[in-house]
């Protein structure tokens, strides 16, 4: 998978269900040690109606692009370092640090950045409504998409270069 533009969801480790499990899954996160990139995707869990992941960044970043999910609430919960979430017209709506959250309903206008940290470590949980479309809206022009480096919860390389679609 490595050098392709792809969807999130598809990456592996999400291991996405058409329909409900019983399954249960365990997992242990740790922090790549060795990350060439300055972001990287660590899949947690995917079920139907559920996605979490860890996103790192180092150096800054975030995503920078004002934006809406609108069949997604979400769930951000910091594990390291700092973030601010921004909504609409740029104004501030949280500047958190490890241990704090936010939650960012459906349909709201969003972007966030790395606060000054050395790295950022978010958990990331997204809960998926099948009753309406599932899209990412951009309201700025689409930059060049992200190009990641993505990880098991427990630390080893999936994929070096993976460029993230919609």
């Amino acid at each position: 998978m490595d050098d392709e533009t792809v969807p999130v969801t598809s990456l592996e480790g999400f291991g996405g269900q058409s329909g409900p499990t019983k399954d249960f899954k365990v997992f242990r996160y740790a922090a790549p040690k060795a990350m060439k990139r300055d972001r990287a995707l660590i899949p947690l869990a995917r079920s139907d109606i559920l996605l979490s992941m860890v996103q790192i960044f180092r150096g800054g970043g975030g995503e920078q692009e004002m934006h809406t999910h609108t069949a997604m609430d979400g769930f951000w919960f910091v594990l390291r370092g700092r973030v601010r979430f921004y909504a609409d017209n740029n104004i501030l709506v949280a500047d958190l640090g490890a241990h704090e959250g936010i939650f960012v309903p459906r349909n709201a206008k969003y972007w966030f950045e790395a606060g000054d940290c050395e790295q950022l470590e978010l958990l990331q949980v997204e809960a998926i409504d099948h009753r309406v479309k599932n899209e990412m809206i951009r309201y700025n022009e689409q930059k060049e998409p992200a190009t990641v480096e993505v990880y098991k919860p427990e630390g080893v390389l999936i994929a070096a270069n993976v460029k993230l679609g919609a």
